[in-house]
């Protein structure tokens, strides 16, 4: 496993460009573990800890979570429950004072749209989605899907 630190800025003209490097470096890899601490002063920002495995490595285990094929697009009614999902992880992320990644990363909403689970417990077999994320946001997710 392998560690790689982050900082985001509060100030919104750096913030995007923080977020977007994130999501760069969350695309590219398989997440283990992440730690965050709020760090005020001047300035205040976030301080990141992701713990993760390269791509090729995490691809060589075998594993029991399901991703859909990326490449497929997405239907309009699958677009609407995806936009459902970014307002509910950003009114989470603001409610706890956590950058929206820190709820669930784009490819994960994307995953659990593709997949439609029925239940929390469907929601184990969803790429992004561990035991703690599923405790915590797993009921919201799936009333959202339910009202699709």
């Amino acid at each position: 496993m392998q560690l790689k630190h982050f900082t985001t800025r509060l100030a919104p003209e750096a913030f995007a460009a923080d977020q977007d490097a994130i999501n760069q470096f969350l695309d590219s890899v398989t997440v283990k573990k992440t730690a965050t601490q709020f760090v005020p002063g001047n300035p205040d920002y976030w301080s990141i800890l992701v713990f993760y495995e390269s791509q090729a490595k995490a691809a060589a285990k075998t594993s029991a979570k399901t991703e859909a094929d990326p490449e497929t697009p997405l239907t309009d009614e699958e677009n609407q429950i995806l936009a459902a999902l970014k307002i509910w992880r950003k009114d989470r992320a603001t409610d706890s004072g956590q950058p929206e990644f820190m709820i669930c990363h784009n490819a994960t909403l994307a995953n659990i749209v593709r997949a439609r689970p029925q239940t929390t417990a469907d929601l184990a077999g969803i790429k992004g989605l561990g035991t703690q994320k599923i405790a915590r946001y797993g009921d919201d997710l799936i009333a959202i899907l339910n009202a699709f």
